[in-house]
Protein backbone atom coordinates (compact mmCIF):
# COMPACT_ATOMS: atom_id res chain seq x y z
CA UNK A 1 0.00 0.00 0.00
CA UNK A 2 1.44 3.54 -0.88
CA UNK A 3 1.29 6.47 1.35
CA UNK A 4 1.11 10.48 0.59
CA UNK A 5 2.90 12.71 2.85
CA UNK A 6 0.89 12.32 6.19
CA UNK A 7 -2.06 15.13 6.97
CA UNK A 8 -1.96 17.53 9.74
CA UNK A 9 -2.38 15.25 13.27
CA UNK A 10 -6.37 14.87 13.82
CA UNK A 11 -7.91 15.93 16.90
CA UNK A 12 -8.06 13.26 19.76
CA UNK A 13 -11.68 13.14 20.10
CA UNK A 14 -12.18 12.86 15.71
CA UNK A 15 -9.43 9.56 16.27
CA UNK A 16 -11.93 8.33 19.33
CA UNK A 17 -14.87 8.49 16.87
CA UNK A 18 -12.67 6.67 14.21
CA UNK A 19 -12.15 4.19 16.92
CA UNK A 20 -15.29 3.59 17.52
CA UNK A 21 -16.53 2.45 14.28
CA UNK A 22 -14.35 -0.98 15.00
CA UNK A 23 -17.40 -3.42 15.95
CA UNK A 24 -15.37 -4.59 18.91
CA UNK A 25 -14.81 -1.00 20.50
CA UNK A 26 -17.96 -0.27 20.35
CA UNK A 27 -18.93 -0.37 23.55
CA UNK A 28 -15.40 0.31 25.35
CA UNK A 29 -14.51 3.29 27.72
CA UNK A 30 -13.39 6.59 26.46
CA UNK A 31 -10.73 6.22 29.09
CA UNK A 32 -9.59 2.53 27.99
CA UNK A 33 -10.21 4.00 23.90
CA UNK A 34 -7.55 7.07 24.81
CA UNK A 35 -4.77 4.49 25.04
CA UNK A 36 -5.26 3.28 21.16
CA UNK A 37 -4.97 6.89 19.68
CA UNK A 38 -1.53 6.82 19.79
CA UNK A 39 -1.23 3.75 17.11
CA UNK A 40 -3.70 5.15 14.72
CA UNK A 41 -2.55 6.70 11.33
CA UNK A 42 -4.44 8.03 8.22
CA UNK A 43 -3.83 6.32 4.48
CA UNK A 44 -4.65 6.76 0.99
CA UNK A 45 -5.32 4.39 -0.74
CA UNK A 46 -5.07 4.90 -4.97
CA UNK A 47 -8.14 2.75 -7.04
CA UNK A 48 -7.01 -0.95 -7.30
CA UNK A 49 -4.51 -0.78 -4.87
CA UNK A 50 -4.37 -3.52 -2.42
CA UNK A 51 -4.05 -2.84 1.50
CA UNK A 52 -3.16 -6.34 1.77
CA UNK A 53 -2.82 -10.19 -0.44
CA UNK A 54 -4.16 -13.88 0.95
CA UNK A 55 -1.63 -15.26 3.49
CA UNK A 56 -0.60 -12.34 4.27
CA UNK A 57 -0.03 -11.54 7.83
CA UNK A 58 -2.10 -9.55 9.98
CA UNK A 59 -0.18 -6.91 10.90
CA UNK A 60 -3.24 -3.92 11.25
CA UNK A 61 -6.02 -3.41 11.41
CA UNK A 62 -7.74 -0.60 8.98
CA UNK A 63 -11.08 1.57 9.49
CA UNK A 64 -12.66 2.57 6.37
CA UNK A 65 -13.07 6.74 5.85
CA UNK A 66 -14.11 7.07 2.14
CA UNK A 67 -13.60 4.63 -0.89
CA UNK A 68 -14.95 1.43 -1.45
CA UNK A 69 -12.71 -1.83 -0.75
CA UNK A 70 -13.50 -5.36 -1.69
CA UNK A 71 -12.28 -8.77 -0.29
CA UNK A 72 -10.95 -11.33 -2.44
CA UNK A 73 -11.10 -14.58 -1.90
CA UNK A 74 -8.57 -17.00 -2.96
CA UNK A 75 -10.41 -17.74 -6.18
CA UNK A 76 -10.54 -14.51 -6.86
CA UNK A 77 -13.83 -14.04 -6.50
CA UNK A 78 -15.59 -10.86 -4.49
CA UNK A 79 -16.55 -11.81 -0.80
CA UNK A 80 -17.71 -8.89 0.89
CA UNK A 81 -17.61 -4.76 -0.25
CA UNK A 82 -16.74 -2.81 2.43
CA UNK A 83 -17.44 1.41 2.62
CA UNK A 84 -16.94 4.22 4.98
CA UNK A 85 -17.33 2.80 8.51
CA UNK A 86 -16.19 -0.81 8.03
CA UNK A 87 -13.51 -2.45 9.45
CA UNK A 88 -10.96 -4.26 7.55
CA UNK A 89 -9.10 -7.55 9.28
CA UNK A 90 -9.71 -6.82 13.07
CA UNK A 91 -10.33 -10.74 13.54
CA UNK A 92 -6.93 -11.68 12.19
CA UNK A 93 -5.00 -9.36 14.13
CA UNK A 94 -6.70 -10.71 17.41
CA UNK A 95 -6.72 -14.37 16.47
CA UNK A 96 -2.83 -13.62 15.11
CA UNK A 97 -3.90 -15.37 11.45
CA UNK A 98 -2.69 -14.99 8.20
CA UNK A 99 -5.11 -13.01 6.11
CA UNK A 100 -7.75 -15.49 4.92
CA UNK A 101 -8.61 -12.87 1.98
CA UNK A 102 -7.10 -10.03 0.56
CA UNK A 103 -8.41 -6.60 0.64
CA UNK A 104 -8.47 -4.37 -2.97
CA UNK A 105 -9.47 -0.31 -2.92
CA UNK A 106 -12.50 -0.43 -5.58
CA UNK A 107 -11.75 3.29 -5.82
CA UNK A 108 -9.47 6.26 -4.64
CA UNK A 109 -10.15 6.07 -0.56
CA UNK A 110 -8.79 6.71 2.66
CA UNK A 111 -8.04 4.49 5.76
CA UNK A 112 -7.63 4.95 9.25
CA UNK A 113 -4.54 2.04 10.38
CA UNK A 114 -3.77 0.76 13.80
CA UNK A 115 -0.44 -0.95 13.86
CA UNK A 116 -0.97 -4.50 14.85
CA UNK A 117 1.78 -4.72 17.39
CA UNK A 118 1.18 -1.27 18.97
CA UNK A 119 -2.30 -2.12 19.08
CA UNK A 120 -1.14 -6.17 20.97
CA UNK A 121 0.56 -4.04 23.32
CA UNK A 122 -2.02 -1.77 24.29
CA UNK A 123 -3.90 -4.33 25.21
CA UNK A 124 -1.32 -6.09 27.63
CA UNK A 125 -1.10 -3.22 29.70
CA UNK A 126 -5.01 -2.33 29.49
CA UNK A 127 -6.84 -5.84 30.73
CA UNK A 128 -10.12 -4.18 31.02
CA UNK A 129 -9.44 -2.99 27.46
CA UNK A 130 -8.96 -6.65 26.62
CA UNK A 131 -12.41 -8.14 28.14
CA UNK A 132 -14.31 -5.42 26.52
CA UNK A 133 -13.00 -6.62 23.08
CA UNK A 134 -13.63 -10.44 23.96
CA UNK A 135 -17.24 -9.18 24.50
CA UNK A 136 -17.69 -7.79 21.53
CA UNK A 137 -15.85 -9.86 19.67
CA UNK A 138 -18.39 -12.74 21.02
CA UNK A 139 -21.26 -10.55 20.03
CA UNK A 140 -19.81 -10.59 16.36
CA UNK A 141 -19.27 -14.25 15.66
CA UNK A 142 -22.77 -14.15 16.94
CA UNK A 143 -24.07 -12.27 14.31
CA UNK A 144 -21.98 -13.65 12.08
CA UNK A 145 -21.71 -9.93 10.27
CA UNK A 146 -22.73 -9.99 6.12
CA UNK A 147 -21.43 -7.78 3.42
CA UNK A 148 -23.36 -4.64 4.49
CA UNK A 149 -23.50 -2.69 0.49
CA UNK A 150 -24.30 -4.20 -2.48
CA UNK A 151 -21.75 -5.09 -4.97
CA UNK A 152 -23.52 -4.06 -7.79
CA UNK A 153 -21.84 -1.19 -9.76
CA UNK A 154 -23.31 1.84 -8.19
CA UNK A 155 -20.74 4.56 -8.66
CA UNK A 156 -21.47 5.74 -12.66
CA UNK A 157 -18.37 7.77 -14.39
CA UNK A 158 -20.01 9.90 -17.00
CA UNK A 159 -16.89 11.39 -19.22
CA UNK A 160 -16.87 13.53 -22.57
CA UNK A 161 -14.48 13.19 -24.81
CA UNK A 162 -15.28 16.20 -26.66
CA UNK A 163 -17.41 18.90 -27.16
CA UNK A 164 -20.87 17.61 -25.89
CA UNK A 165 -21.68 18.77 -22.71
CA UNK A 166 -21.70 15.88 -20.41
CA UNK A 167 -24.63 16.93 -18.11
CA UNK A 168 -27.27 16.65 -19.94
CA UNK A 169 -26.71 13.19 -20.51
CA UNK A 170 -26.23 12.48 -16.81
CA UNK A 171 -29.50 14.33 -15.94
CA UNK A 172 -30.99 12.08 -18.81
CA UNK A 173 -29.85 8.64 -17.06
CA UNK A 174 -30.97 9.62 -13.93
CA UNK A 175 -34.42 10.53 -15.20
CA UNK A 176 -34.11 6.82 -16.18
CA UNK A 177 -33.32 5.82 -13.23
CA UNK A 178 -36.03 7.04 -11.40
CA UNK A 179 -37.86 4.08 -12.44
CA UNK A 180 -35.80 1.68 -10.15
CA UNK A 181 -34.34 3.83 -7.24
CA UNK A 182 -32.64 6.74 -6.76
CA UNK A 183 -30.00 8.52 -8.17
CA UNK A 184 -28.06 11.78 -7.90
CA UNK A 185 -25.78 13.75 -9.92
CA UNK A 186 -21.89 14.83 -8.66
CA UNK A 187 -21.09 17.96 -11.52
CA UNK A 188 -18.70 20.24 -9.38
CA UNK A 189 -18.39 23.39 -11.44
CA UNK A 190 -15.74 23.23 -14.42
CA UNK A 191 -13.81 26.27 -12.58
CA UNK A 192 -13.52 24.19 -9.57
CA UNK A 193 -11.40 21.22 -10.68
CA UNK A 194 -10.09 22.52 -13.97
CA UNK A 195 -7.19 23.81 -11.47
CA UNK A 196 -6.96 21.50 -8.61
CA UNK A 197 -2.82 21.76 -7.09
CA UNK A 198 -3.04 17.92 -7.36
CA UNK A 199 -4.51 14.64 -7.85
CA UNK A 200 -4.20 13.51 -3.88
CA UNK A 201 -6.60 17.05 -3.09
CA UNK A 202 -9.48 15.83 -5.10
CA UNK A 203 -9.23 12.43 -3.36
CA UNK A 204 -9.35 14.38 -0.15
CA UNK A 205 -12.46 16.87 -1.18
CA UNK A 206 -14.21 14.78 -2.48
CA UNK A 207 -14.38 11.14 -1.64
CA UNK A 208 -16.42 11.65 1.65
CA UNK A 209 -19.02 13.97 -0.61
CA UNK A 210 -19.55 10.69 -2.74
CA UNK A 211 -19.45 8.08 -0.16
CA UNK A 212 -22.50 10.71 1.32
CA UNK A 213 -24.27 10.89 -2.14
CA UNK A 214 -23.39 6.50 -2.37
CA UNK A 215 -25.42 6.22 1.12
CA UNK A 216 -28.20 7.99 0.57
CA UNK A 217 -29.01 7.25 -3.09
CA UNK A 218 -29.06 3.47 -5.43
CA UNK A 219 -26.52 5.20 -8.40
CA UNK A 220 -24.23 8.36 -7.96
CA UNK A 221 -23.09 9.78 -11.64
CA UNK A 222 -19.76 11.55 -11.55
CA UNK A 223 -19.44 14.24 -14.51
CA UNK A 224 -15.88 14.75 -15.91
CA UNK A 225 -17.03 17.68 -18.33
CA UNK A 226 -15.55 19.13 -21.51
CA UNK A 227 -12.60 21.46 -19.68
CA UNK A 228 -13.10 20.05 -16.06
CA UNK A 229 -9.35 19.27 -16.18
CA UNK A 230 -6.90 16.16 -16.35
CA UNK A 231 -7.13 15.79 -12.55
CA UNK A 232 -10.66 15.86 -12.33
CA UNK A 233 -11.15 13.40 -15.42
CA UNK A 234 -9.04 10.78 -14.09
CA UNK A 235 -10.54 11.01 -10.76
CA UNK A 236 -14.06 10.26 -12.15
CA UNK A 237 -12.31 7.68 -14.54
CA UNK A 238 -10.46 5.74 -11.47
CA UNK A 239 -13.92 6.04 -9.00
CA UNK A 240 -16.02 4.82 -11.45
CA UNK A 241 -18.03 1.79 -11.00
CA UNK A 242 -18.55 1.51 -14.53
CA UNK A 243 -17.67 4.27 -16.85
CA UNK A 244 -19.83 6.14 -19.86
CA UNK A 245 -17.91 7.92 -22.46
CA UNK A 246 -19.60 10.33 -24.70
CA UNK A 247 -18.40 10.91 -28.23
CA UNK A 248 -18.83 13.42 -30.92
CA UNK A 249 -16.36 12.87 -33.27
CA UNK A 250 -15.65 9.84 -35.39
CA UNK A 251 -12.25 8.90 -34.38
CA UNK A 252 -10.28 9.31 -30.54
CA UNK A 253 -8.54 12.44 -30.20
CA UNK A 254 -4.78 12.03 -30.52
CA UNK A 255 -4.26 12.70 -26.85
CA UNK A 256 -6.91 10.33 -25.85
CA UNK A 257 -6.17 7.93 -23.08
CA UNK A 258 -8.71 6.10 -20.44
CA UNK A 259 -8.00 4.05 -17.64
CA UNK A 260 -11.08 2.30 -16.44
CA UNK A 261 -11.20 0.24 -13.08
CA UNK A 262 -14.75 -1.25 -14.86
CA UNK A 263 -16.93 -2.07 -17.73
CA UNK A 264 -16.57 1.37 -19.93
CA UNK A 265 -20.57 1.89 -21.98
CA UNK A 266 -19.69 3.82 -25.35
CA UNK A 267 -22.56 6.35 -25.93
CA UNK A 268 -22.55 8.38 -29.68
CA UNK A 269 -24.00 11.92 -30.02
CA UNK A 270 -24.66 12.87 -33.45
CA UNK A 271 -21.92 10.68 -35.11
CA UNK A 272 -20.94 7.12 -36.43
CA UNK A 273 -18.11 6.16 -34.75
CA UNK A 274 -15.57 4.28 -36.42
CA UNK A 275 -14.37 0.94 -34.94
CA UNK A 276 -11.81 2.59 -33.35
CA UNK A 277 -13.25 3.39 -30.73
CA UNK A 278 -14.31 -0.16 -30.23
CA UNK A 279 -10.55 -0.81 -30.06
CA UNK A 280 -9.34 1.75 -27.52
CA UNK A 281 -12.25 1.44 -24.93
CA UNK A 282 -13.59 -2.06 -25.44
CA UNK A 283 -16.94 -1.09 -24.66
CA UNK A 284 -19.38 -3.73 -23.06
CA UNK A 285 -22.33 -1.81 -24.68
CA UNK A 286 -22.86 1.08 -27.42
CA UNK A 287 -26.01 3.41 -27.36
CA UNK A 288 -27.37 6.23 -29.40
CA UNK A 289 -27.59 9.54 -27.47
CA UNK A 290 -31.50 9.85 -28.07
CA UNK A 291 -34.56 8.39 -25.54
CA UNK A 292 -34.26 4.70 -26.58
CA UNK A 293 -30.50 4.82 -26.21
CA UNK A 294 -30.49 6.07 -22.67
CA UNK A 295 -33.65 4.11 -21.82
CA UNK A 296 -31.17 1.02 -22.97
CA UNK A 297 -28.30 2.07 -21.00
CA UNK A 298 -30.33 3.27 -17.74
CA UNK A 299 -31.57 -0.50 -18.34
CA UNK A 300 -28.31 -1.55 -17.90
CA UNK A 301 -26.98 0.47 -14.78
CA UNK A 302 -30.32 -1.26 -13.04
CA UNK A 303 -29.47 -4.24 -13.64
CA UNK A 304 -32.82 -3.96 -15.87
CA UNK A 305 -31.26 -5.05 -19.40
CA UNK A 306 -33.37 -8.16 -20.75
CA UNK A 307 -31.90 -10.19 -23.72
CA UNK A 308 -32.91 -12.96 -25.66
CA UNK A 309 -31.38 -15.88 -26.82
CA UNK A 310 -32.26 -18.19 -29.39
CA UNK A 311 -31.13 -21.49 -30.49
CA UNK A 312 -30.41 -22.88 -34.30
CA UNK A 313 -32.57 -25.68 -35.78
CA UNK A 314 -33.20 -24.58 -39.32
CA UNK A 315 -36.72 -23.85 -40.52
CA UNK A 316 -37.99 -24.74 -36.52
CA UNK A 317 -36.00 -21.61 -35.45
CA UNK A 318 -38.98 -19.10 -37.64
CA UNK A 319 -40.57 -20.11 -34.00
CA UNK A 320 -38.12 -17.07 -32.83
CA UNK A 321 -40.10 -14.68 -34.97
CA UNK A 322 -43.10 -15.54 -33.75
CA UNK A 323 -42.11 -15.52 -29.95
CA UNK A 324 -40.24 -11.66 -30.25
CA UNK A 325 -44.01 -10.96 -32.11
CA UNK A 326 -46.03 -11.90 -28.72
CA UNK A 327 -42.55 -10.15 -26.53
CA UNK A 328 -43.15 -7.17 -28.05
CA UNK A 329 -46.48 -7.00 -27.96
CA UNK A 330 -46.82 -7.61 -24.53
CA UNK A 331 -44.80 -4.66 -24.34
CA UNK A 332 -41.34 -6.43 -23.08
CA UNK A 333 -38.15 -4.38 -24.34
CA UNK A 334 -35.32 -6.34 -24.85
CA UNK A 335 -32.06 -4.96 -25.43
CA UNK A 336 -29.63 -7.53 -25.65
CA UNK A 337 -30.09 -10.55 -28.93
CA UNK A 338 -28.02 -13.40 -29.45
CA UNK A 339 -28.15 -16.87 -31.01
CA UNK A 340 -26.86 -19.78 -33.37
CA UNK A 341 -27.96 -20.24 -36.71
CA UNK A 342 -31.00 -19.77 -37.63
CA UNK A 343 -31.26 -18.12 -34.19
CA UNK A 344 -28.38 -15.80 -35.25
CA UNK A 345 -30.85 -14.84 -38.34
CA UNK A 346 -33.37 -13.76 -36.16
CA UNK A 347 -31.12 -12.23 -33.43
CA UNK A 348 -29.09 -10.00 -36.48
CA UNK A 349 -33.07 -8.86 -38.00
CA UNK A 350 -34.24 -7.74 -34.38
CA UNK A 351 -30.49 -6.17 -33.19
CA UNK A 352 -30.82 -3.85 -36.21
CA UNK A 353 -34.05 -2.88 -35.30
CA UNK A 354 -36.31 -4.96 -37.45
CA UNK A 355 -40.43 -4.81 -35.72
CA UNK A 356 -41.64 -7.96 -35.51
CA UNK A 357 -44.37 -7.45 -38.45
CA UNK A 358 -41.32 -6.61 -41.00
CA UNK A 359 -39.04 -9.26 -40.12
CA UNK A 360 -42.30 -12.08 -40.60
CA UNK A 361 -42.63 -10.63 -43.73
CA UNK A 362 -38.99 -10.95 -44.91
CA UNK A 363 -39.21 -14.35 -44.00
CA UNK A 364 -42.00 -14.84 -45.60
CA UNK A 365 -41.39 -13.11 -49.01
CA UNK A 366 -37.64 -15.00 -48.87
CA UNK A 367 -38.70 -18.63 -48.09
CA UNK A 368 -41.69 -18.27 -50.57
CA UNK A 369 -39.53 -17.05 -53.75
CA UNK A 370 -37.45 -19.85 -53.25
CA UNK A 371 -35.64 -22.35 -51.39
CA UNK A 372 -32.80 -21.14 -49.65
CA UNK A 373 -31.15 -24.24 -50.06
CA UNK A 374 -31.94 -25.19 -53.71
CA UNK A 375 -28.41 -23.85 -55.44
CA UNK A 376 -27.29 -27.67 -55.19
CA UNK A 377 -23.69 -28.31 -55.75
CA UNK A 378 -21.28 -30.92 -56.57
CA UNK A 379 -21.01 -32.28 -52.87
CA UNK A 380 -17.02 -31.45 -52.70
CA UNK A 381 -17.13 -28.73 -50.46
CA UNK A 382 -21.18 -29.16 -49.59
CA UNK A 383 -24.28 -30.01 -50.96
CA UNK A 384 -25.39 -26.59 -51.91
CA UNK A 385 -23.36 -23.44 -52.87
CA UNK A 386 -24.45 -21.37 -50.15
CA UNK A 387 -24.91 -18.02 -53.16
CA UNK A 388 -29.08 -18.31 -52.08
CA UNK A 389 -28.20 -17.94 -48.42
CA UNK A 390 -25.65 -15.13 -49.28
CA UNK A 391 -27.52 -12.94 -51.38
CA UNK A 392 -30.43 -13.46 -48.68
CA UNK A 393 -28.50 -11.87 -45.92
CA UNK A 394 -26.91 -9.40 -48.00
CA UNK A 395 -30.82 -8.27 -48.47
CA UNK A 396 -31.68 -8.45 -45.37
CA UNK A 397 -28.87 -6.87 -43.23
CA UNK A 398 -26.74 -5.54 -45.79
CA UNK A 399 -23.41 -4.17 -44.82
CA UNK A 400 -24.30 -2.88 -40.92
CA UNK A 401 -21.57 -3.56 -38.37
CA UNK A 402 -22.68 -5.67 -35.25
CA UNK A 403 -21.23 -2.26 -33.61
CA UNK A 404 -23.49 0.03 -35.30
CA UNK A 405 -26.60 -2.07 -34.75
CA UNK A 406 -29.23 -0.40 -33.28
CA UNK A 407 -29.39 -2.63 -29.96
CA UNK A 408 -26.51 -5.36 -28.54
CA UNK A 409 -26.15 -8.92 -30.84
CA UNK A 410 -23.51 -11.64 -30.77
CA UNK A 411 -23.52 -14.73 -32.38
CA UNK A 412 -21.98 -17.63 -32.31
CA UNK A 413 -19.55 -20.26 -35.16
CA UNK A 414 -17.12 -22.79 -34.28
CA UNK A 415 -13.57 -22.71 -35.59
CA UNK A 416 -12.95 -26.15 -37.80
CA UNK A 417 -9.17 -25.73 -37.10
CA UNK A 418 -9.20 -25.29 -33.71
CA UNK A 419 -12.61 -26.46 -32.40
CA UNK A 420 -13.24 -23.37 -30.51
CA UNK A 421 -16.22 -21.66 -30.09
CA UNK A 422 -16.30 -18.44 -31.92
CA UNK A 423 -18.27 -15.25 -30.46
CA UNK A 424 -18.98 -12.45 -32.94
CA UNK A 425 -19.31 -8.90 -31.49
CA UNK A 426 -17.62 -6.96 -34.02
CA UNK A 427 -17.44 -6.78 -37.83
CA UNK A 428 -20.01 -7.00 -40.48
CA UNK A 429 -22.83 -9.00 -39.61
CA UNK A 430 -23.85 -10.63 -42.30
CA UNK A 431 -20.16 -12.31 -42.11
CA UNK A 432 -20.82 -13.28 -38.66
CA UNK A 433 -24.48 -14.72 -39.13
CA UNK A 434 -23.29 -16.59 -42.57
CA UNK A 435 -20.41 -18.52 -40.47
CA UNK A 436 -23.01 -19.15 -37.90
CA UNK A 437 -25.58 -20.77 -40.33
CA UNK A 438 -22.60 -22.80 -41.89
CA UNK A 439 -24.07 -25.92 -41.66
CA UNK A 440 -21.20 -28.78 -42.30
CA UNK A 441 -22.03 -30.56 -45.70
CA UNK A 442 -24.88 -28.38 -45.92
CA UNK A 443 -23.64 -24.85 -46.65
CA UNK A 444 -19.91 -24.07 -47.46
CA UNK A 445 -18.06 -22.86 -44.62
CA UNK A 446 -16.05 -19.07 -44.16
CA UNK A 447 -12.59 -18.73 -44.45
CA UNK A 448 -11.38 -15.76 -41.59
CA UNK A 449 -7.65 -15.37 -41.47
CA UNK A 450 -6.61 -18.61 -40.04
CA UNK A 451 -9.81 -19.94 -38.99
CA UNK A 452 -12.70 -21.79 -40.96
CA UNK A 453 -15.94 -20.94 -39.43
CA UNK A 454 -19.26 -23.55 -39.68
CA UNK A 455 -22.19 -23.50 -37.65
CA UNK A 456 -21.99 -22.75 -34.40
CA UNK A 457 -24.74 -25.44 -33.29
CA UNK A 458 -21.64 -27.47 -33.31
CA UNK A 459 -20.35 -26.30 -29.83
CA UNK A 460 -23.58 -24.60 -28.48
CA UNK A 461 -26.60 -24.78 -29.60
CA UNK A 462 -28.18 -22.19 -27.51
CA UNK A 463 -25.70 -19.54 -26.51
CA UNK A 464 -27.78 -19.34 -22.69
CA UNK A 465 -24.25 -19.35 -21.40
CA UNK A 466 -22.74 -16.47 -23.27
CA UNK A 467 -25.58 -14.29 -22.78
CA UNK A 468 -26.20 -14.91 -18.98
CA UNK A 469 -22.17 -14.03 -18.64
CA UNK A 470 -23.49 -10.61 -18.91
CA UNK A 471 -24.58 -9.38 -15.41
CA UNK A 472 -26.64 -6.23 -16.28
CA UNK A 473 -29.84 -8.19 -16.39
CA UNK A 474 -32.46 -11.36 -16.90
CA UNK A 475 -32.30 -13.96 -19.93
CA UNK A 476 -35.20 -15.56 -21.65
CA UNK A 477 -33.88 -18.42 -23.64
CA UNK A 478 -36.25 -20.10 -26.42
CA UNK A 479 -35.10 -23.87 -26.28
CA UNK A 480 -35.89 -25.50 -29.83
CA UNK A 481 -35.38 -29.15 -28.25
CA UNK A 482 -38.11 -31.71 -28.89
CA UNK A 483 -38.42 -35.34 -30.03
CA UNK A 484 -36.96 -35.69 -33.34
CA UNK A 485 -39.45 -36.61 -35.97
CA UNK A 486 -37.74 -37.50 -38.99
CA UNK A 487 -38.63 -37.35 -42.66
CA UNK A 488 -38.41 -40.70 -45.15
CA UNK A 489 -37.91 -38.04 -48.33
CA UNK A 490 -34.80 -36.69 -49.59
CA UNK A 491 -35.29 -32.73 -48.66
CA UNK A 492 -33.28 -31.32 -50.84
CA UNK A 493 -35.22 -32.86 -54.03
CA UNK A 494 -38.54 -32.39 -55.53
CA UNK A 495 -41.34 -35.14 -54.31
CA UNK A 496 -41.16 -35.80 -58.03
CA UNK A 497 -37.88 -37.20 -57.98
CA UNK A 498 -37.98 -39.34 -54.26
CA UNK A 499 -37.51 -42.89 -55.67
CA UNK A 500 -39.63 -46.00 -54.85
CA UNK A 501 -38.08 -48.67 -52.08
CA UNK A 502 -36.21 -50.74 -54.58
CA UNK A 503 -34.56 -48.03 -56.15
CA UNK A 504 -33.98 -46.31 -52.21
CA UNK A 505 -31.93 -49.75 -52.14
CA UNK A 506 -29.77 -48.96 -54.76
CA UNK A 507 -29.29 -45.36 -53.99
CA UNK A 508 -28.68 -45.50 -50.16
CA UNK A 509 -28.11 -49.23 -49.66
CA UNK A 510 -31.00 -48.95 -47.15
CA UNK A 511 -34.85 -50.31 -47.53
CA UNK A 512 -36.44 -47.94 -45.10
CA UNK A 513 -36.54 -44.55 -45.04
CA UNK A 514 -34.03 -42.93 -43.08
CA UNK A 515 -33.30 -39.13 -42.17
CA UNK A 516 -31.42 -37.33 -45.39
CA UNK A 517 -28.11 -36.52 -44.96
CA UNK A 518 -28.94 -32.62 -44.38
CA UNK A 519 -31.47 -33.47 -41.72
CA UNK A 520 -28.85 -35.73 -39.82
CA UNK A 521 -26.21 -33.20 -40.04
CA UNK A 522 -28.80 -31.13 -38.40
CA UNK A 523 -30.17 -33.17 -35.64
CA UNK A 524 -27.00 -33.99 -34.95
CA UNK A 525 -25.73 -30.38 -34.04
CA UNK A 526 -28.86 -30.35 -31.87
CA UNK A 527 -26.73 -32.62 -29.56
CA UNK A 528 -24.45 -29.79 -28.53
CA UNK A 529 -27.68 -28.11 -26.14
CA UNK A 530 -27.72 -31.97 -24.49
CA UNK A 531 -29.64 -32.10 -21.49
CA UNK A 532 -28.86 -29.02 -19.71
CA UNK A 533 -31.08 -26.97 -16.93
CA UNK A 534 -31.24 -23.79 -18.96
CA UNK A 535 -32.75 -22.55 -15.49
CA UNK A 536 -29.64 -23.74 -13.36
CA UNK A 537 -28.24 -20.92 -15.33
CA UNK A 538 -27.94 -17.25 -13.28
CA UNK A 539 -30.22 -14.84 -14.61
CA UNK A 540 -32.60 -16.71 -16.50
CA UNK A 541 -35.76 -15.17 -16.45
CA UNK A 542 -38.12 -17.98 -18.02
CA UNK A 543 -37.52 -20.61 -21.21
CA UNK A 544 -39.54 -20.72 -24.13
CA UNK A 545 -39.89 -23.96 -25.35
CA UNK A 546 -42.26 -23.86 -28.89
CA UNK A 547 -43.40 -27.11 -29.70
CA UNK A 548 -42.00 -27.54 -33.39
CA UNK A 549 -42.04 -31.62 -33.21
CA UNK A 550 -44.32 -31.61 -36.48
CA UNK A 551 -41.80 -29.46 -38.38
CA UNK A 552 -39.67 -30.69 -40.42
CA UNK A 553 -35.83 -29.24 -40.44
CA UNK A 554 -35.37 -27.84 -43.84
CA UNK A 555 -39.04 -27.77 -44.66
CA UNK A 556 -39.80 -24.33 -46.01
CA UNK A 557 -43.59 -24.78 -46.25
CA UNK A 558 -44.03 -25.05 -42.40
CA UNK A 559 -42.89 -21.35 -41.89
CA UNK A 560 -46.46 -19.83 -40.71
CA UNK A 561 -46.98 -23.07 -38.73
CA UNK A 562 -43.26 -22.33 -36.83
CA UNK A 563 -44.25 -19.04 -36.33
CA UNK A 564 -47.34 -20.06 -34.34
CA UNK A 565 -45.71 -22.52 -32.54
CA UNK A 566 -43.65 -19.53 -31.53
CA UNK A 567 -46.37 -17.47 -30.74
CA UNK A 568 -48.53 -20.02 -28.29
CA UNK A 569 -45.49 -21.20 -26.29
CA UNK A 570 -44.69 -17.48 -25.48
CA UNK A 571 -48.71 -16.53 -24.60
CA UNK A 572 -47.76 -19.81 -22.09
CA UNK A 573 -44.59 -18.27 -20.60
CA UNK A 574 -45.74 -15.22 -19.94
CA UNK A 575 -49.55 -16.16 -18.27
CA UNK A 576 -46.70 -18.64 -15.85
CA UNK A 577 -44.68 -15.36 -15.65
CA UNK A 578 -46.66 -11.86 -15.36
CA UNK A 579 -43.69 -9.94 -14.19
CA UNK A 580 -41.29 -10.56 -17.19
CA UNK A 581 -40.00 -7.85 -17.96
CA UNK A 582 -41.11 -5.66 -15.39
Amino acid sequence: MSTRPRQPEQPAADKRAVLRRVPMLVGVADKQLDQLLTAIDRHHVPADEWLFHVGDPSDAIYIVDSGRFAAVGADGQIIRVMASGDSIGDLGVIAGAARSAGVRALRDGVVWKIAADTFTKVLARAPRLQSAMLQAMAGMLQESRSASISQRPRVIGVLSTGDTAAIPTADAIVTRLGSYGRAAVVAPPVDATAEVPSYAYLVEAFSEVLDRAERDNDWVLVVADRGSGDNWRRFVAAQGDRLVVLVDQPRPPDSFELVSQGPVHLVTCMVEADSIWWDVLAPVSHHRADDDGMGALARRIAGRSLGLVMAGGGVRGLAHLGVYEELTRAGIVIDRFGGTSIGAIAAAAFALGMNPEAAIAVALELTTQSNPLGDLAVPVVALTRGGRFDRLLEKLLGNSLIEHLEKEFFCISADLISGDQVIHRRGRVADAVRASISIPGLLPPVQRGDQILVDGALVNNLPADVMCADPDGEVICVDLRRRFEPSTGFDLLPSILRPPGFVRRVLTGADVGLPSLPETLLRSMDFSSGSRNLHEFPRVAAVIEPDVTEIGMLNFKQVEAAMDAGRTATRMALDAHPRLGC
